[in-house]
């Protein structure tokens, strides 16, 4: 798709800032303030625009980020020795310090789990005896109009 492109969003932004800068120059040629132009729908629709592309300008260029470190990451893998020793890789050397997006909060290393307990098997519960159907109230058949009609 076209509007994955970078290039493709770096032209849609020009083209909403050049309407803006349009709008904003006929709202101040109509002599309105300020405030009334910031309430101007249009005025708002459109910096939403700008402000959508930016946002997607700056995924892409995330994701490109992205892409090279990946990219980097293989050719390093590549580029590393491969050691047999008796029937294992070697540990890579070393791994380069990872890139840390956001550090919400520094979390202290997992303490090693204790191994369960095995537990005893359990007992086979004996088989539930048959229930007996629940008995059924016995309705008179009640008359149907459409029965009662054979004149």
């Amino acid at each position: 798709m076209a509007s994955k492109l970078k290039s493709s969003r770096e032209s849609q932004k020009a083209y909403w800032d050049k309407k803006l800068e349009a709008r904003l120059a006929v709202l101040k040629g109509a002599g309105l303030g300020e405030k009334e132009i910031a309430k101007d729908t249009v005025v708002r629709k459109i910096k939403a625009k700008v402000k959508d592309t930016t946002a997607r300008l700056k995924a892409i260029t995330e994701k490109e980020e992205k892409i090279r470190e990946m990219a980097r990451v293989r050719e390093e893998k590549k580029a590393a020795p491969v050691v047999k020793e008796k029937g294992k890789k070697a540990p890579a050397e070393a791994p380069a310090p990872k890139k840390e997006k956001k550090a919400k909060a520094e979390k202290s290393p997992k303490e090693a789990k204790e191994p369960k307990a095995e537990k005893a098997p359990k007992e086979p519960k004996a088989p539930k005896e048959p229930r007996e159907p629940k008995a059924k109230p016995e309705a008179a058949p009640a008359e149907s109009p459409a029965a009662g009609t054979e004149s």
